[in-house]
């Protein structure tokens, strides 16, 4: 691999997956070849950088890992969540953007972004999950 940007993206998929994972281990994995064999032969599961399942939720997550170029500041694009949405949606997954700020030292270096459809879905399953927990809470006791 001697493309330098090819070789930093590389690099962001294999450390984002290590981040994830730091406190929920082996949940998330790298997808070989950063997706691109997914997409050649139309299969959804390879599509995306990286791709995540937690055992207490039921979907799983699909990711675009993305690293800044150029100092502390980063072009976000439209493409990338269209993308990954497009693939989320072929998986039942949530599609998730990983980004990382090259350069910055300090402060906020790594974010996780969605869009709002799939944010507002998220929020829904917790409350969900609440609303589950206050019911059995409120049984009576046998």
């Amino acid at each position: 691999m001697s493309n330098p940007s090819k070789q930093k993206g590389t690099k962001w998929e294999n450390d984002s997956v290590e981040l994830l994972n730091k406190d929920f281990p082996k949940v998330w994995k790298r997808v070989p070849m950063s997706g691109a064999i997914g997409t050649a032969l139309g299969e959804p599961e390879l599509a995306s950088d990286i791709k995540g399942k937690y055992p207490f939720i039921p979907f799983k997550f699909v990711g675009e890992a993305k690293v800044g170029y150029g100092g502390k500041n980063m072009t976000i694009r439209k493409e990338w969540f269209d993308k990954i949405r497009e693939t989320a949606d072929r998986v039942y997954g949530v599609p998730v953007v990983v980004l990382k700020f090259l350069g910055a030292r300090s402060g906020i270096r790594h974010v996780i972004a969605t869009d709002f459809e799939t944010w507002n879905r998220l929020m829904s399953y917790i409350e969900e999950l609440e609303d589950e927990r206050n019911s059995l809470q409120n049984l009576p006791e046998s």
